[in-house]
């Protein structure tokens, strides 16, 4: 049994971060936040309490990740590629909590430190109140949540065989299954290995069932595409538009470019977004994501001639791969060519 905490003061003055979690809206102290992440895979674990769902590794260090849904015994839809985790950092320990979609920074316009009914309710069955009390920003509500009682949960293990040990990814999508390993990958590599500066973390893709590679760096993220929204007098590289969480991408499809047949979308298409510092975000579509893998630069041997000269500088490289050939595209080159990239507004 855990030692029961004393319910922290809420400070008006503080700022909170504010997230929403199964439509209700939560905040817990700016302060203590460390990071935010897409939803990498998780590792389970027998022995973690009732609403650990899983582990993962940040740059050389294994973070707990709480789903305080299970502990309200709310209904937990299956995970998506959309959804997040905020990353807190309390009294030297770090570890996360998920959610749907994170919001802003705020101070409040009032605080209340009775809990709402709805959060009463909640405490009512808990050895530790999780909600302490609201603040109100606007038109809006938010719940307070108890950072220490989170952090307690985080970090107490159960006996293996009183374990909740539970398939994180039971109902998950399988495309999105492949993007929580492509995220855990890449979290766990960065700046981490000694000789990570002597590898280059390369994604896998497919396109016209042949394998590419593109550096990892350079990929902000993978995600689904749903519908597309033609863009009026623009090249047929240009596919149009796509909402992905309320940030408008255009969607280019490259294959032109490196002497490809043209492909439709196809209801497993991905969306490769590349980190892009202007303000006309960009994804190219591919057939599909492989996986991630770590090479040594030295094995790349650059492409022949003939396929340099056709392919506009887009193919940088090509190396073994699974009995293939694996052949490198430059994302860089993607954005530095405007031909590929529509950058007003129609």
């Amino acid at each position: 049994m855990t030692a029961h905490l004393p319910t922290p003061l809420i400070d008006p003055l503080l700022p909170y971060f504010v997230f929403a979690l199964n439509g209700y809206f939560y905040a817990v102290p700016a302060p203590i936040v460390q990071e935010i992440v897409y939803l990498p895979e998780l590792t389970l674990l027998a022995t973690a309490a009732a609403d650990v769902v899983g582990v993962f590794d940040l740059r050389g260090n294994l973070v707990p990740v709480l789903d305080v849904r299970l502990r309200f015994r709310q209904t937990c839809p299956p995970y998506q590629a959309s959804d997040g985790i905020v990353i807190l950092h309390l009294a030297g320990q770090t570890f996360g909590v998920i959610v749907n979609e994170v919001y802003d920074v705020c101070i409040a316009d009032s605080v209340h430190d009775n809990p709402l009914l709805y959060s009463a309710r909640i405490n009512a069955e808990l050895d530790e109140p999780l909600l302490i009390g609201s603040l109100k920003k606007a038109d809006r509500i938010i719940t307070l949540m108890n950072v220490e009682a989170l952090l307690q949960q985080a970090t107490f293990t159960v006996p293996e065989e009183a374990g909740s040990y539970s398939d994180f990814y039971a109902r998950a999508n399988p495309d999105d299954r492949v993007v929580f390993a492509l995220r855990a990958e890449k979290l766990k590599w960065q700046e981490t290995r000694e000789d990570a500066s002597t590898y280059l973390a390369l994604a896998v893709i497919i396109l016209n069932e042949e394998y590419f590679g593109i550096d990892l760096a350079g990929v902000r993220e993978f995600a689904n595409i749903g519908d597309i929204v033609p863009i009026p007098c623009t090249p047929a590289h240009i596919l149009g538009c796509i909402n992905l969480r309320g940030a408008v991408l255009t969607l280019i499809e490259m294959r032109q470019a490196i002497h490809l047949p043209p492909k439709p979308v196809q209801a497993d298409s991905k969306a490769v977004v590349i980190n892009a510092a202007d303000d006309f975000p960009v994804a190219i579509m591919v057939d599909g994501v492989r996986e991630v893998i770590y090479v040594d630069p030295q094995k790349i041997t650059p492409v022949p001639t003939a396929v340099a000269s056709v392919s506009g500088g887009f193919l940088t490289g090509e190396m073994p791969y699974q009995d293939k050939l694996l052949t490198l595209i430059d994302l860089n080159l993607i954005l530095e060519k405007g031909e590929l990239v529509v950058e007003e507004e129609v």
